[in-house]
């Protein structure tokens, strides 16, 4: 692997991680997926919008998904749009979830990189599983001290 795919594995293990530590019921791998994503969502709509999301996403799933087709039984899980649902599946296994959401990951960055250069696209969705600073934060929040 080259550097640049390391780093890009070593962010989707981070961001995986940072999911799981938080995880109601901890361990569970429906709840590690749903927050990965949705903070992979929320982040990346704010610089590429909802359109582009979602096509970054589809393209992604769709790259992934011979490789990893365990990502069929995300969909079902409610992770991911754009890949049929099936029928109900067993719970996830969370190493296998892990693997196909990493990977998942990774092609985003790729196909993102393919566009904004892969370093920037690497760091924009290792931003996702950060806290948003405060300087960024909604100016009308009341938690703010004075």
């Amino acid at each position: 692997m080259s550097t640049t795919e390391d780093r890009a594995h070593t962010v989707a293990r981070g961001l995986w991680a940072y999911a799981e530590a938080r995880a109601r019921p901890a361990g569970d791998a429906a709840a590690i997926i749903d927050t990965v994503l949705t903070q992979l969502e929320s982040a990346l709509r704010r610089w590429v919008g909802a359109e582009g999301y979602a096509a970054l996403l589809s393209r992604s799933v769709a790259l992934t998904l011979p490789s990893q087709p365990i990502l069929a039984s995300i969909a079902d899980l409610g992770g991911v749009d754009g890949v049929p649902a099936g029928t109900a599946s067993p719970p996830l296994d969370t190493a296998v979830g892990r693997e196909a959401v990493v990977a998942l990951l990774v092609t985003m960055m790729s196909q993102l990189g393919a566009i904004i250069g892969v370093p920037m696209a690497i760091h924009l969705i290792e931003l996702s599983g950060t806290a948003i600073p405060r300087a960024l934060a909604d100016p009308d929040d009341t938690d703010i001290p004075s």
